[in-house]
Parts: structure tokens; C-alpha cells; sequence
């Protein structure tokens, strides 16, 4: 069973046992999170050291893709990074930034690879720099989290489309994350998933909504709803 699908299980239970513990997104990821942390620290693989000596934790909140875009709304574009400088040089106030990954597990050769300052995603000249010579993924994992939790009996169509359109979104970001090999032809991550949670009581709508969405092989969809 893979790493995704153990994670999704995990999840899925306790979200079927008490559909309403869950405030936010991020009470979701907190769980993701917890669970990872316990079962690679029970294999000890949690933790790993850097090129430059530094312990980190191989599973972190918020990671910084490897490539700029436009997120506005709903809307996702991948900019290359020749296609930022030449937009910028035409117009000084264009912008295009990274965007960020809800949840992730690094992997641990590239991070015993690489110095810290790499390693964090946070220098994106020397973290593309680092990308040209890797010889493994960057990630074990990542995965994003769409959550449409109501608290009542109404159907809030408005908000539910907003959430669906969020899951594009975020799904296409992923499949830009797997696409993603840079000057290697080695992926950026191994493996990617979306998971869309939801404790409405109008599930057949919100089913045919997510069942009408085009579907990617790299990257794994999980309909959470109960």
C-alpha cells in the first residue's frame, strides 16, 4: 500500500466516525501531519540531517513549488521561468510567484544532499540551482486539501461551487508538481493526491459535481464525503 493511499485510509476513518470534528482545512492537515510524524518516527525516518548538519523534520506544512504561477480566483498558470523574465523586462510590474503545497514529506537522499538553505524551499535561486543536479525526487509526497464543511441542513450551492472550483484549482497545481522534471528527467515528487472532504447532507449534488471534473493518472483524487 503506498504512502498516499495509507495516509487517505487513515484520514478517511476518522473522518467517517465524526464527520463534524473538523473546523477548517487545517485542523485536516494537523491531522495528516500528526499521523505521518508518528508512523515514520516509529520507523525512524522522521528526522534527517542536511548536507550542512542541520536535523529537520521530513514533514512540513505550506512547501514552496519548484516553478511560479498565477493563482487569481480559481485561475492556475504555470510561468516558466523564461517566460517570467521576458514578461518582466517588457513590464517591470509584472508578478508571478510560487505557489505552496498544503501538506508534504520530503525525501530524505535529496535532503541529506542538500544544505539547509535548499533544503527549506525558501532561497529560490539556490533551490532551482539544486534542481539541476538531483538525482532523486525532492518529495515522497504531496498532497492538497478542499474542504466544504456545513454545519446545518442548507444546501449553500454558492459556497459548494466555490469549493469545487478551489479542487480545480488545486488539482492542476498538482499535476504541474508531477509534470515538473526541470533539466532532469528524474519527477519532482513521487507521488501526489487531492483529497476533498465534506460532511454536507446533499451529497448526489456535490457528487456529480466532482464526478464531472477531468482527471489526472499522476496525480490520485479522494471524495471524502459523509
Amino acid at each position: 500500500m503506498s504512502l498516499l493511499s495509507i495516509l487517505a485510509s487513515h484520514i478517511e476513518n476518522i473522518f467517517r466516525e465524526h464527520p463534524y470534528q473538523f473546523f477548517t482545512e487545517h485542523d485536516i492537515h494537523s491531522q495528516l501531519a500528526l499521523f505521518a510524524k508518528r508512523a515514520l518516527e516509529e520507523r525512524g525516518e522522521l528526522h534527517v540531517t542536511t548536507h550542512d548538519g542541520v536535523v529537520v523534520s521530513r514533514v512540513h506544512h505550506e512547501y514552496p513549488t519548484p516553478f511560479r504561477c498565477h493563482m487569481r480566483g480559481t485561475e492556475f498558470k504555470l510561468v516558466t521561468e523564461e517566460d517570467f523574465i521576458e514578461r518582466k523586462r517588457k513590464d517591470p510590474s509584472f508578478r508571478a510567484r510560487r505557489g505552496y503545497i498544503d501538506f508534504v514529506i520530503l525525501n530524505s537522499e535529496y535532503v541529506v544532499s542538500n544544505k539547509l538553505r535548499v533544503v527549506s524551499g525558501k532561497r529560490y535561486r539556490d533551490f532551482l540551482e539544486s534542481l539541476k543536479n538531483r538525482r532523486c525526487e525532492v518529495l515522497d509526497l504531496a498532497v492538497e486539501v478542499v474542504y466544504y464543511p456545513v454545519f446545518d441542513k442548507r444546501l449553500h450551492e454558492g459556497i459548494m461551487n466555490r469549493r469545487v472550483e478551489s479542487n480545480i484549482q488545486d488539482y492542476q497545481k498538482l499535476v504541474a508538481l508531477m509534470e515538473y522534471e526541470g533539466v532532469t528527467d528524474i519527477p519532482f515528487c513521487k507521488e501526489a493526491g487531492i483529497m476533498f472532504f465534506s460532511n454536507t447532507i446533499h451529497k448526489t449534488k456535490l457528487k456529480e459535481k466532482l464526478e464531472s471534473l477531468p482527471k489526472n493518472k499522476n496525480v490520485e483524487f479522494f471524495a471524502m464525503l459523509f
